[in-house]
């Protein structure tokens, strides 16, 4: 097989094998799966998807975010949610998702009139920039229960009962509790400039089960009712590992298999390197061998010679010559000689008549016997000679 052809069916396999898995992956990103906690890309029962469901229901546009803050270009005051950013941090307790220059970019955005809402168990440097610590206890995540809605005005009317998961509660003096866990504040608001900051200790408020336990929906209605009034609500993919201009990339580096491409284009290299490395030493071509129309007609007569074909071919050749002359003169096929020369005699002068005469002659010793090959040639001349010049006219 040709070099060529093995590089081209590598390129093709190659090929192949990266469309399927990346149709795959793809198939499984758009179905939510797979996707980081509480992303709201996620369709899971930790993911945010259902939160989105719920706002666009409401007639708000939900909008994922994967810069370190929301574009500040709106005069409306805009809404945030960011929960439980991703990655186990340096120091225990805390979480390195989100650094101290992009907490303080978040602050800054929030002081300018716009609303942050962060649900999470884990400390950030948000946490700490705003004094509101959680005091984690992780025995108890999966564990739910009722807690004590406080009198937050307008965040917490109609609000009967809320179901959170786990015992987390706040450490802090800081802002106004919404409710109460176990008699200490699990969720809060805090003024930061002339915006807000919603601290929540159960992340799972957000998700599409959380929300269907008792008036949990309502809290976020009022949340997105009240700040979200550009008409979009925001959800930050930033910090779950979506980058702007990431996308597909992203999503592999989160599972860990972008370095499955590195055999990809290992493969693709030793490819290359096969079709630029030649394999043993340069051999000249040889020239091609071309036979020449004497050599090709040489070679039939040897073939006829051995076969013994002379007299059959000799019979043809005189078949064929009184046939073409019957057919000129109009005569009967089985015309006798002496009729096709009389008849010849008659319509052309004597000259041309004495030659026929002769060929004739040669003709019927054709016939008749075996003939030396140079005389057959020499007769097969003549014959097509005659029919050239006389009959073409």
């Amino acid at each position: 097989m040709r070099r060529w052809l093995v590089f081209l069916l590598v390129l093709v396999l190659l090929g192949g094998f990266l469309a399927v898995a990346g149709f795959a992956l793809y198939q499984r990103a758009g179905a939510g799966k797979g996707l980081p906690a509480y992303s709201v890309y996620s369709e899971e029962s930790d993911g945010l998807a259902g939160a989105a469901v719920f706002v666009s229901r409401l007639g708000w546009r939900p909008v994922a975010v994967t810069r370190p803050a929301p574009i500040q270009d709106s005069a409306r005051p805009r809404l945030l949610i960011l929960a439980e950013p991703a990655d186990a941090g340096v120091l225990a307790g805390f979480h390195d998702a989100v650094s101290d220059a992009e907490a303080d970019l978040l602050l800054r955005w929030v002081s300018a009139g716009n609303t942050l809402l962060l649900a999470g168990r884990h400390n950030t440097a948000v946490h700490r920039a705003l004094d509101a610590l959680i005091d984690t206890d992780e025995g108890f995540e999966d564990k739910t229960h009722g807690v004590d809605v406080g009198d937050a005005g307008r965040y917490t009317a109609d609000i009967d009962a809320l179901v959170v998961e786990g015992d987390d509660a706040l450490h802090s003096d800081r802002g106004l509790p919404l409710w109460y866990v176990n008699g200490r504040a699990a969720a809060t608001i805090i003024r930061h400039g002339k915006g807000r900051v919603f601290v929540v200790a159960d992340p799972s408020l957000l998700t599409r089960r959380g929300l269907r336990r008792a008036d949990n929906c309502l809290f976020l209605y009022h949340v997105v009712a009240q700040h979200a009034r550009d008409g979009r609500v925001y959800f930050d993919e930033f910090h779950h590992g979506f980058r702007t201009g990431g996308g597909f990339w992203d999503y592999l580096r989160f599972h860990q298999q972008h370095w499955a491409l590195v055999g990809v284009f290992i493969v693709f290299a030793v490819a290359v390197w096969g079709m630029a490395v030649r394999l043993g030493p340069a051999v000249a071509t040889p020239p091609a061998t071309q036979a020449d129309a004497v050599d090709y007609a040489s070679a039939v007569a040897r073939i006829y010679q051995r076969a013994g074909v002379r007299t059959p071919l000799a019979k043809s050749l005189t078949r064929s010559f009184f046939g073409g002359l019957t057919k000129f003169l109009r005569l009967r096929r089985s015309a006798l000689p002496a009729e096709i020369l009389a008849a010849w005699r008659q319509r052309h002068p004597r000259a041309s008549a004495d030659r026929l005469k002769e060929l004739l002659s040669g003709a019927m010793e054709l016939r008749k016997a075996a003939v030396p090959d140079r005389r057959l040639l020499g007769w097969t001349q003549a014959m097509d000679q005659f029919q050239q010049e006389m009959m073409k006219r």
